[in-house]
């Protein structure tokens, strides 16, 4: 009995650690976005994750802001003119378990301290939850706000 007693912290310690290395695991998904724009204003368009892992071409407005972004590294936002669609064609994206993929519509041509000054909720601001594969949007504008719909991505775009 006592040879099993000094077994079992072993297997205790070898199960802990398994659980704690796989909920650091991340996963790559893909996500292809269309935003096509028919507000009556320019709109930016901007790719980010909520959680991380940090990575190039996903970084929110706020990150770039507060971390060193080298010159080159891509950015995650686009302009679109009214009546203009914006596609992304394929991204892959590294998320942790709880991270998600975001799309970020922003009213008017914007700089970024204009960014970082519309918060989640603003009336200039529109956030979209992103699936894996084909993500389609429209945007909108009523009422003086921003209005982001997501269409059928078995639709033509």
């Amino acid at each position: 009995m006592i040879p099993a007693m000094r077994f079992l912290p072993s297997v205790t310690a070898l199960l802990l650690f398994g659980l704690a290395s796989t909920g650091c695991a991340t996963r790559t998904e893909t996500f292809e976005v269309s935003v096509r724009n028919d507000s009556s204003r320019d709109v930016v368009a901007w790719l980010t994750k909520v959680g991380g892992p940090e990575q190039e071409g996903w970084r929110s407005p706020e990150s770039i802001a507060i971390n060193f972004v080298v010159e080159d590294e891509e950015l995650g936002g686009v302009i679109i003119p009214p009546g203009k669609t914006a596609r992304t064609g394929k991204q892959k994206a590294k998320l942790n378990r709880d991270s998600r993929a975001v799309l970020r519509v922003y009213r008017g041509r914007m700089k970024m301290s204009e960014m970082l000054a519309n918060s989640k909720g603003s009336p200039n601001r529109a956030d979209m939850i992103l699936d894996p594969g084909v993500n389609r949007f429209v945007v909108t504008d009523s009422a003086g706000k921003l209005i982001v719909t997501r269409t059928d991505p078995s639709l033509s775009p």
